[in-house]
């Protein structure tokens, strides 16, 4: 891949950061309104309309081998259903410092699985950059207002581990079928199978939602998270996975404490501490570390 488009995808992917720190607070907003396992269905029925709908005009140029179909299926169903239920219970149950510093596990897991698949393969600059990452998402997150809780969150921490080896999984798991299909049949697939599961195992809580009751700003976070959170960051997941491996692409999944940081600086008022600043360099550097290595991908990148 040239270097252009690399820089390209590492930007499509600073967005998504971006995007999925805001996320946070955004859901916040919505759960005012809305019962958590309401709005997770809501948002991907919308997903999944939309992803039907940009699928119709990105179609692959070859249908899917019967063989194929129970992954793509499998994928979708713990990549959104399990998982997203996974992240909803979690979040209850354990501080967010806690669930930031579990969900920087999704690196290791996601190379540790392309091992394993023999789609990755030892390096040093790729476990050290991992490493330099992870220590500095956990200083990022033990400095800062929210730190870092050992009384009682056990179990929401187990949860959001869980949560985040399901996003590993799916990042590595899926990345052979993108390259064979092209991201946009794959992920749109791979949401409506989640979807098909999901809204049908969420329809008591629905039928218990006070609709009526929604305020606007729930309704506004629910387009958010909807085209933004899940169709715009899910398409662009699954293309940098196509174009730069498993392991790169996962490691901008650290940079959301940094996000998260910069957003309580400048809305908040709320100012770094030095430790922080040191995670943040940390980061960057495991970034870099990562990001300086060669791809990999496994084979020819589909025209989709």
């Amino acid at each position: 891949m040239s270097d252009r488009k690399r820089y390209i995808t590492d930007v499509l992917l600073l967005t998504v950061v971006a995007i999925w720190g805001m996320n946070f607070a955004v859901v916040k907003i919505a759960y005012r309104s809305f019962h958590p396992v309401a709005f997770n269905a809501c948002r991907f029925i919308i997903a999944s309309i939309m992803m039907a709908a940009l699928m119709r005009f990105r179609r692959p140029a070859t249908g899917f081998d019967r063989k194929d179909l129970k992954q793509i299926f499998m994928l979708g169903f713990l990549a959104n259903t399990v998982y997203q239920f996974l992240f909803v219970l979690g979040i209850e149950r354990t501080t967010a410092g806690n669930a930031g510093l579990m969900l920087a596990l999704v690196p290791i897991f996601a190379f540790l699985i392309g091992v394993f698949r023999h789609r990755e393969s030892f390096g040093r600059s790729v476990i050290i950059g991992i490493f330099l990452s992870f220590i500095g998402v956990a200083t990022i997150v033990a400095f800062g207002t929210a730190g870092l809780s050992v009384n009682g969150t056990w179990r929401g921490d187990l949860i959001m581990i869980g949560a985040a080896f399901l996003w590993g999984w799916y990042t590595a798991g899926s990345l052979p079928l993108l390259m064979k299909y092209g991201w946009p049949a794959i992920t749109g697939w791979m949401m409506i199978a989640g979807a098909a599961v999901l809204v049908p195992v969420s329809v008591p809580w629905m039928l218990q939602q006070d609709w009526s009751a929604i305020e606007r700003s729930a309704w506004i976070a629910l387009a958010y998270s909807s085209v933004f959170s899940i169709v715009y960051a899910y398409c662009v997941w699954a293309y940098a996975l196509v174009n730069i491996g498993a392991t790169h692409t996962s490691m901008f999944s650290n940079v959301t404490p940094i996000i998260a940081l910069f957003g309580g600086w400048l809305l908040l008022g709320e100012h770094p501490t030095p430790a922080q600043i040191l995670g943040v360099a940390l980061v960057l550097t495991g970034l870099f570390l990562v990001r300086s290595r060669n791809p990999a991908t496994g084979g020819q990148i589909p025209r989709c």
